[in-house]
């Protein structure tokens, strides 16, 4: 029966590991408790099947019969940074995509030795423009420099999100041998999609709510998604457990202290009156021996 039930837990839960690996790189312990794994795979999994829900819904409204990337990213387009830290990730996957077809053909060519003596082509980062900001290209046009400070500002803004994130990894990372340096860089290659796209595709039953295939950079973009995601919750988890702790460690300051005040004030209402009346006693029989003298 356990044995069962254990079967149908990882049939269910598939991504343990990977989480467990996103939630350690997000300031968490290195082996979570099962419980909260399990937890936010659930979560998860419901956000990406809402997503992609909606990102259908966004297809017809435009009607197409096919989900384009612009879907997904017109759905976040409110959360400025992470619109934005997307873009670089699809502009640095290009990058990468060009070098090795690059490397590929230059494979392919080794053999030509009399080739001309072109310098190769050399990769750049395209930045990725979305289709509704497309639609005022000619506005953007005339106001240029408006267009250009207004997306410095966004970059900006999202590159001090990512140099705090890099500055919290620092902190985590500054005490570590190499051996677990090593392994949180392991961690933080953790993912939902790489090289698992066919799994993905399985744990998020996508058949059931697009009729059409999802392609590769679709999987890639809900890939990062979900890294968000897991970071997120993690984040914002370890922020409330910390608010708690103060907030407790408060209460029982301020309880400790009120009962010190507490026993202070009861040592004075037992011993303060009845000093004095004793002082006041004696300061009487003094005076009563001195007038017999």
């Amino acid at each position: 029966m356990d044995k069962a039930r254990e079967r149908e837990r990882q049939q269910k839960y598939r991504y343990t590991t990977e989480i467990q690996q996103m939630m350690f790189v997000s300031g968490e312990v290195q082996d979570p408790l099962p419980e909260a794994t399990m937890l936010i795979e659930d979560i998860v999994r419901s956000q990406v099947i809402e997503i992609i829900v909606m990102a259908a819904a966004q297809a017809q409204r435009r009607g197409s019969r096919f989900v384009a990337s612009e879907d997904f990213i017109f759905l976040i387009r409110h959360d400025r940074n992470k619109v934005v830290r997307l873009r670089e990730y699809l502009s640095w996957k290009d990058v990468r995509k060009k070098v090795k077809e690059r490397d590929d053909a230059a494979d392919d060519a080794i053999d030509d030795v009399g080739g001309g003596g072109d310098k190769p082509e050399r990769a750049t980062k395209v930045k990725i423009r979305l289709s509704w900001e497309l639609a005022n290209s000619f506005l953007e046009n005339l106001a240029d420099g408006d267009a250009d400070a207004d997306d410095d500002e966004e970059e900006l803004e999202a590159q001090g999100d990512a140099y705090k994130r890099l500055r919290d990894a620092d902190e985590i990372t500054k005490q570590m041998t190499r051996d677990e340096y090593v392994h949180y860089s392991e961690c933080r290659q953790a993912s939902f999609t790489f090289r698992k796209s066919k799994r993905f595709r399985e744990w998020a039953n996508m058949s059931a709510y697009v009729d059409t295939k999802l392609n590769d950079e679709i999987i890639d973009i809900l890939g990062f998604l979900t890294f968000e995601m897991v970071s997120k919750l993690t984040e914002t988890a370890l922020a409330i457990k910390r608010a708690m702790e103060k907030a407790t460690s408060d209460a029982q300051g301020a309880a400790a202290a009120a009962a010190a005040v507490a026993v202070a004030a009861s040592a004075d209402d037992a011993g303060g009156p009845a000093a004095k009346r004793q002082h006041v006693g004696s300061g009487g029989g003094g005076g009563g021996g001195g007038g017999g003298g």
